[in-house]
Parts: C-alpha cells; sequence; structure tokens
C-alpha cells in the first residue's frame, strides 16, 4: 500500500528531513520474521517481552514493533520474548533460568500485573547477557537509537555504559534502558530486583523489603512537582510495589560497598548516560494532558478538520512536537492503578482498534513520522543528581 504524504508545516520544516524506511517489507512479514529466533551477532539488539507472542499482542502495539524494525533496519534485531510453550523466543530459551525469579521460571505469578513484572525480570537479565536496549510495548519511537543513545554507548571513547531517561532525583523511567554486554550497573541493578521478589509469586510486600527502606526518606510530592500530573488511584505502598525495579536501581544509585566494592554513586554519576523523560517520551502528556481519553482523542483527530480550531491547533502542534522534539510517545497502561483509564487500556478495548493510525488522523500521521521523518536537532541529555552524603547506603549489594 502505497505511503501518504504529509506536508510538514512551515515552522516545523528545518526540524526533520524525509528519509525512506530501512525495511520495505509488509507488516505481516515483519511479524512473521519476529516469531523466529533469530541468533546473536551484536549488542544492536531490541528487547520486549509480551506473554502471548508477537502474534498476539494488541494491534496498536504490533504497529510499535513493526515500525520500531523499519526505522532501524538490518543493523539492529528486534526480539519480542514471550512465554508460549515451544516458542523459538521463549523467554527461558533466552535467559538462563538461575537469572530469573523461581516464580517466573516455574509459572506460578499471581496478581494482576504479572505481565509488566514479567517484562521487568527479563529487562535486566537481557541486558547483562547481551547488551542492547529494553523498549516497552508501549513505545512509538520517533528517533533512532544510535541518536538517542547508542552512538554514546559504543564509542569507546565516552565514559558512558548505561542509558534511561529520568524522573528526576536518581529516579528513572525503566520503559526504555540501554547498555552495554556484561555491565556491572545492570548486573548489580538485576540482582537486588531478583533479592526483592525473593520467595514471592506476586509484588505485594515489595514495598515492605528492608533493602529498600531508604523509601521513607522520600517525598513522593516530587512527582506532581516534577510535572507527572496522573490521578493516582492505589496508595503509595502498592504503587512502590508496583515499580519495584525502579526502586532497585535507586538504591544502587545511593550505594557504596566498603572494602573497595562497587561504587553505585559514582557509576550513576559517570556513567550513565540520562534525558529527561517528561519531554521526551510523555510528550502528550506535556502538550494534551494525562487523561488518556483525551490522547485517544488526539490520536484520532483528523488532519482536515477545522484548522481554525483551538482544539484542532492543538493537537497539530502536540503531533509536530513529538515527531521532531522527542524521543517516543510511552502509551501507558497503568492497569487499575489511577481513576481514569490510560490510553493504552483504552486501545486494547476491540470499539477503539485502529485509532491509533486511521487515515487522515494525526494518529496516521505519528505513523508516517515515526519511520519517514528523521529528527535534525541534537539529543539534550542532563547530568544525574548524586544522593546526598548522609543518604549514601555504606553496605554490601544486598545488605539489609
Amino acid at each position: 500500500m502505497a505511503q501518504p504524504e504529509f506536508q510538514i508545516p512551515e515552522e516545523y520544516a528545518s526540524k526533520v528531513t524525509r528519509v525512506e524506511s530501512k525495511d520495505k517489507r509488509t507488516d505481516a512479514e515483519i511479524l512473521n520474521a519476529l516469531t523466529t529466533h533469530t541468533p546473536i551477532t551484536s549488542e544492536k539488539n531490541i528487547w520486549t517481552y509480551w506473554h502471548a507472542g508477537v502474534q498476539n499482542m494488541p494491534k496498536w502495539t504490533q504497529r510499535n514493533i513493526i515500525n520500531w524494525v523499519r526505522l532501524h533496519g538490518s543493523e539492529w534485531t528486534v526480539r519480542v520474548l514471550d512465554t508460549v510453550p515451544d516458542s523459538p523466543n521463549h523467554a527461558l530459551t533466552w535467559i538462563a533460568t538461575e537469572d530469573l525469579p523461581e516464580a517466573f521460571v516455574k509459572g506460578t505469578m499471581t496478581g494482576p500485573y504479572v505481565g509488566p513484572h514479567s517484562a521487568d525480570f527479563l529487562r535486566g537479565a537481557a541486558l547483562y547477557t547481551y547488551g542492547g536496549v529494553w523498549i516497552d510495548v508501549g513505545c512509538i519511537l520517533f528517533r533512532h537509537l544510535d541518536s538517542v543513545c547508542w552512538a554514546q554507548l559504543a564509542d569507546d571513547t565516552s565514559p558512558f555504559s548505561v542509558a534511561a531517561p529520568l524522573i528526576y532525583g536518581q529516579f528513572i523511567a525503566n520503559h526504555i534502558v540501554a547498555s552495554r554486554k556484561g555491565d556491572e550497573f545492570i548486573r548489580n541493578w538485576h540482582l537486588i530486583f531478583l533479592e526483592l521478589w525473593k520467595g514471592r509469586t506476586d509484588y505485594s510486600g515489595v514495598c515492605q523489603s528492608p533493602l529498600i527502606n531508604f523509601i521513607q526518606k522520600l517525598d513522593f510530592e516530587e512527582l506532581a512537582e516534577a510535572g507527572y500530573r496522573w490521578d493516582w488511584k492505589l496508595d503509595v505502598q502498592t504503587i512502590i510495589g508496583y515499580i519495584g525495579q525502579v526502586f532497585a536501581w535507586m538504591r544502587l544509585t545511593w550505594l557504596q560497598e566498603p572494602d573497595g566494592g562497587f561504587d553505585g554513586v559514582n557509576y550513576w554519576a559517570k556513567k550513565v548516560l540520562l534525558w529527561n523523560a517528561l519531554p521526551e517520551d510523555f510528550p502528550a502528556e506535556t502538550t494534551i494532558g494525562f487523561d488518556g481519553a483525551d490522547i485517544l482523542r488526539f490520536f484520532a483527530t483528523r488532519l482536515d478538520a477545522d484548522g481554525d480550531d483551538a482544539g484542532h491547533e492543538k493537537a497539530k502542534n502536540a503531533a509536530w512536537n513529538m515527531i521532531t522534539q522527542s524521543v517516543m510517545q510511552k502509551i501507558t497502561h497503568g492497569k487499575e492503578l489511577c481513576h481514569k483509564p490510560h490510553c493504552g487500556t483504552l486501545l486494547d478495548l476491540p470499539e477503539n482498534e485502529g485509532k491509533d493510525m486511521a487515515p487522515g488522523t494525526f494518529g496516521e500521521l505519528l505513523r508516517y513520522g515515526s519511520v519517514n521523518l528523521e529528527q535534525t536537532r541534537e539529543m539534550h541529555y542532563i547530568e544525574a543528581a548524586v544522593v546526598e552524603s548522609e543518604l549514601i547506603l555504606r553496605k554490601g549489594l544486598l545488605e539489609v
């Protein structure tokens, strides 16, 4: 099917250049290729996970991944891990059982967040074992990973070996994390997270682990002050359990092992490449807002609607700012975390199938731009904020 040709508004014309897709296969051909087991040939691996396999994902997430392939071409290999019996990409064909919690290996995980936490277990293990970039399935990429972070991580003269988006302080977002193979920081992050889940089958109780009792010193109002204004429904303790992997990371950035052990404080300060998560990864939230229904309406807004309408102008600016100024749009599910459903939850509904890319809408423009419009800007990075000296954890990696 022929690609539509979108006119670039004059005010954005210098911010992108038109490029060809790096993979000309059909959607079906790309999806079929993703079901095969592709051997490792380099560290340029894009990892993700869907429990039921790539062919059984929601269509909108399939479109995300198909466009990752088209954006990166043959230099990068996308792998969608799963837990489908006898699947060529079953997680346990890639990750050793000793590197995963017993509950994952035995399939005994319970609760509403088995999928996200399964992805969390695989994230650190895949990056440490093979290197590359882990991206959650809900991410629409607007920028090639080489220019997001990989060119710096792969440069032997660069100090950086890990990259991630920063929320505030030492609080990262883990929907995209990149690292070189065998990175010590990633290994230790994964070990802490495994310890948080030791003996558990669900996330309840994670927040009570003495490994992360420093959370009592955190002010979660800082999240709202940093611009993240989701209308949380669940209590703070439950949310902490849900994002336990983020607090495993935070522990490591506060940690200095004695007697010449691992110095997480300085590793974080000197070797982790960071960008501002809100404008780079959540641009719709910064312009449209945090209501998932509003973001869905934005996707479905027609390009040829009344140009004098304030809502249409807002949608136009939001779309072109995403394409020209952001790494991605992370579409969240936020299952039962907030009072209002997130956009990902709404897109999963049968009645909303295709609203992320309907012909003649801003959703279609975003899909086109994610492959065929290349940003001209330089990526903006931020320095890691080091924890105050009085809060440094001077103890062993798993010492309570």
